[in-house]
This record gives C-alpha cells, structure tokens and sequence, in this order.
C-alpha cells in the first residue's frame, strides 16, 4: 500500500513540475490573469519541491531508521532542506521571473565562495559530524577523550559539536573536527577497560614474591571487572624495582574509585607482610625498609600462623612447633593443591596469593561438571576438615595465581594444639560454615542438610578422636 501511495505521489510530483516549469507565461496576456498565472506558477513549484522532500523522507529517511534502527543525522536533514529550498528559489527564479540561469548560478558561486571563507570552520565542523555519524564510532552516554585531553560522558550531539560531561560535573563543548583527528571511546567495543597503577618496592623483595603480593591485594578489590588483573616488573633504579599493575575496570564512571579501592588494597595487602610506605621514595611508592628479607625464617612463619584466625590464641610454645615444622610449598597459577575425594592428612595457610575452591558435581544429564564456589587470600586455610575428621577432601582447590602455602601434617597439628581447646571450639564454628558452602545439587544439599543436624557436639567427639 505504501508503494502505490509513493508511487502515485511520484506521479503527481511529475505532473506538477512539467506543468509549472515547462508551459511559458508568454502564452497568456499581461495583466491581472498574467500575475495569477505567476503566483500559480509560483505556487505549484513550491509544492512540487516540498513534495519532492517528502518522498525522500519516506522512502530514504524512514528506511535509514528501519535499517540501521536510530535517527537520520540532523545535519543531513539541515542540509537537505537548504538544498531543496535553493533548488525551489531557482526554480521559481528562473521559471517564474523568467531569469537566466547563468547569471544566478555565477552570483550563487560568488555568494558561496564568500561564505565558505567565512563559514569555513563551521562547515568543516558540520562536515565532519557527517563523517563521524556514518561511521557511527560514538553515541550519547559513552565515555570519550580526545586527542588534547578533554574526557567525559557524551550528553549530547549538535550538527556542529559534541557536548561532553566530565567526571566532575561540567561540561566540555567539543567540535566535530577535532573528534575527526583522533578520539578514544572507552565505552567500545565494551564498557570495560584497562587501567592501571605504578608501584615501586625496595630491591631486596624478589620479583617473584612482589608480583604474588600484589597481585593478591588487587583481587582483593571488590570492583575489579572480572577479577581481571596482572602485574608485572616494568623497570628497575636506584630507587627501587617498578611493577606495573593492570585491571579491569567495568567503566570509566567507575575509574577514580576502582583505583582508590586498588591503591588502598594494595598498601593494606603489602603492610601486612610489614611492607611500609617509604615517603623517601613519593607517593605510592613502598618499601620495606632496610633489614635484609628472610621469607623461609621461623620468625616469618610465627607471624604468619599469628594471623589464621584459629589459631589466635595459642601459647608460643605451640606457635614455635607450627612455624618449625610447617612446611613451605609453592603452586603456579591453575595448579591443583588438593583434589576432591583424595585423603587428607594435613592443612594449608596460605602465606600470599589466592586459591580458588570448587566442588565437583553431576547435571540433570548426568554429565560430570565443576562449580567454583569462593576465593581464599592470606591470612585464610582449607583441609582441615580432612585433616581434623579423617575425611576425604570436600572439595578441589587450586591456585589463581603464583601461591605459596604451608603445609602442617597431622601429627604437627596433634602435638601442638592437644592442650588448646578453645582452639577446637573455634574451628568447629568455622568448619560447619564452611561446609554450608559446598552446597550445589539438590542431592548434595541434601547430604549438607543431614550433616548440618549433627550438632557441634557431635563434631568436638570427633576431634576428641581424632587426639587418640
């Protein structure tokens, strides 16, 4: 129905041009049916033009929309217009009053040069909006910065410029020809992108061990897209070794407080392992001081133990046992540290980097599949409950990243918390916890449920066992 109507308008159009522009007025006497034949003229011409944009927006316009689904560029229906509106002047000029072409085209060519002189900027800027709309590479609401500097969010788009809203609430008014030389979208191809911090440390840290710290502080950070992080050594000086950390941030929007919460976490993470702030070295930048590093020395691993929640509170003569007879192990990333259904005859505090935990399971078409359940970080453990009830591994935990653990035996575990028993009661609130997290199917819950009904005093039965 549609293609019949355009189709007769199509014809009306023809119809009314020709009778317009083509039967001379010279035909009719002059006087007062001469100048109503004029003004008709006039008249037809005037609608033939507007009927001409008419079909061009019905048949171009409303496709481009139905297309490429959003808005014809309003600098291509201004420059529309102001082509047919010429075309309908000239036409009425030359048709109507009967003048020369030549003359109006040669003064249309003065009027035109002169305008572009004075116009130039403008028509550069409205030229090269065109250019930016058909290659569609920015809309409103992404996040851009161009090539001197100026960054925000896109609020709006004129034919001439783009209006940016900045981080801190103003607004930036940026024309289309200097988006033409060059732009970043940090909201394309995803929302998602890179950013990153600089984080000197002093040169007695390894590389190695630096890398595996900070890293595990940055995943400690909430508001890490994806958990998706590295860093790396970048330089080295008499200042210290330079590491270069990388994340995702999930926007822009988002950018001063993800990396407030990673400067933060880091710092936190690297004061844990008595890594200071060194303002000797300006900001951000953080050592540890002058005392040589021992990482395997007993000291070290009393420290460590000291910070397992569990295990606060036992005398030092029980810290000392742990710490001389834990023994240090390292996993690189994706490594298996213990899998499920194995026997357990020991525990594991992770001294730096993370470990992921998962636990293995059967779908509604019986085919075997893993479930990733939650993340550990220094100071946390796992095994125990193998360890403690002589059970099997619960679940299957693996390394992140570079990690180092240390692993206490079952006999180190008996020797030094049999006069500890608050220590007991601690890790039976923990254990139990930590089984409600291993809930996945619905036969496992099941299972989860059974055992959740045996009270803790069921549990300290076990472990009086378990000193036998």
């Amino acid at each position: 129905m549609a293609k019949h109507k355009n189709l007769f308008l199509l014809c009306a159009l023809i119809i009314l041009t020709v009778a317009s522009s083509l039967v001379p007025l010279s035909l009719f006497p002059k006087g007062s049916l001469h100048i109503a034949l004029q003004v008709l003229k006039g008249v037809l011409l005037t609608l033939s033009w507007g009927l001409f944009y008419y079909l061009i927006n019905a048949s171009v316009f409303e496709r481009y929309k139905h297309i490429y689904k959003k808005d014809v560029p309003q600098i291509v229906l201004v420059i529309t217009k102001f082509l047919i509106f010429v075309c309908g002047v000239l036409s009425i000029v030359v048709f109507v009053l009967g003048k020369s072409v030549l003359s109006i085209v040669a003064l249309g060519g003065l009027v035109s040069a002169g305008l572009t002189f004075a116009l130039g900027q403008l028509i550069l800027d409205a030229f090269s909006g065109v250019i930016l709309e058909t290659e569609s590479s920015f809309e409103v609401n992404d996040w851009i910065k161009t090539l001197d500097g100026a960054e925000g969010r896109i609020v709006k788009i004129n034919w001439r410029t783009v209006v940016l809203e900045t981080l801190n609430g103003c607004l930036i008014i940026v024309p289309h020809r200097k988006l033409a030389q060059g732009f970043t979208n940090y909201s394309k191809p995803k929302k998602s992108y890179w950013d990153g911090v600089e984080i000197t440390l002093d040169h007695t840290v390894p590389v190695e061990r630096a890398e595996r710290i900070l890293r595990a502080g940055v995943m400690g950070v909430a508001n890490i897209h994806e958990k998706r992080c590295d860093v790396k050594a970048a330089r080295a000086d008499e200042g210290g070794i330079t590491y270069e950390i990388v994340y995702m941030v999930p926007g822009l929007e988002m950018r001063r407080k993800v990396k407030h919460d990673v400067i933060e976490g880091v710092t936190r993470h690297l004061h844990d392992y008595n890594l200071k702030v060194s303002e000797a070295l300006g900001e951000y930048i953080l050592s540890k001081g002058h005392k040589p590093f021992q990482e395997e020395s007993p000291l070290t691993v009393t420290n460590l133990i000291k910070k397992v929640d569990f295990f606060k509170g036992l005398k030092p003569s029980a810290l000392k046992k742990l710490s001389e007879n834990a023994t240090r192990l390292v996993f690189g990333e994706g490594e298996k540290i213990v899998t499920e259904g194995e026997e357990g005859q020991s525990m594991f505090l992770i001294a730096e980097g993370i470990v992921e935990v998962s636990i293995a399971y059967k779908d509604n078409a019986g085919a075997k599949k893993e479930k990733d359940l939650f993340q550990l970080g220094f100071p946390e453990y796992f095994g125990e409950m193998a360890l403690l009830l002589n059970e099997k591994r619960s679940a299957t935990v693996k390394a992140v990243m570079n990690t180092v653990v240390y692993e206490i035996s079952q006999d180190v575990l008996k020797s030094a918390l049999k006069d500890n028993p608050t220590v007991f009661e601690k890790l039976v609130k923990q254990a139990i916890a930590k089984r409600e997290k291993n809930k996945l199917t619905k036969i496992q819950m099941e299972k989860l449920k059974e055992k959740k009904t045996s009270s803790s005093k069921g549990l300290l039965a076990n472990f009086k066992k378990f000193f036998k």
